[in-house]
């Protein structure tokens, strides 16, 4: 069996955290760690810092691209489950009226950079371990 890889995902790897997953679903577990890993890079590059949080953004759609295997439907609920269970808020900051790309920060950013921020890990990774 051949697999047709989409030319932006080829060699990624998408992974989750058991405990978050457990918490509040795998979907959203995946989100959560594709966030995780932007907000983190832009906090480390002093980029996207709005109101006492690191942001990112993203369209519908341009999450799409990096998740092929769900439907825009999909990620958008999975992001609203995100919102309601308080995990992240979202907001607007983009320099023109007309464009409502959607920002996404965590409600509670220390907790989860604290316990869960990948770069930290990349940066600790040790392949004896």
């Amino acid at each position: 069996m051949t697999l047709k890889v989409n030319k932006m995902t080829k060699s990624k790897m998408h992974y989750f955290h058991e405990e978050i997953a457990t918490q509040f679903g795998v979907g959203q577990a995946i989100i959560i760690n594709h966030l995780l890993y932007w907000i983190s890079n832009n906090l480390a590059k002093s980029k996207n810092y709005h109101d006492g949080r690191t942001w990112t953004y993203n369209a519908v759609n341009e999450f799409s691209i990096y998740f092929p295997y769900w439907s825009e439907s999909q990620i958008r609920t999975i992001l609203k489950s995100l919102l309601k269970q308080d995990v992240i808020i979202e907001n607007n900051y983009n320099k023109h009226k007309y464009d409502r790309t959607k920002w996404y920060a965590f409600n509670d950013e220390q907790y989860w950079l604290s316990k869960y921020n990948p770069i930290d890990r990349i940066d600790n990774w040790n392949p004896q371990d």
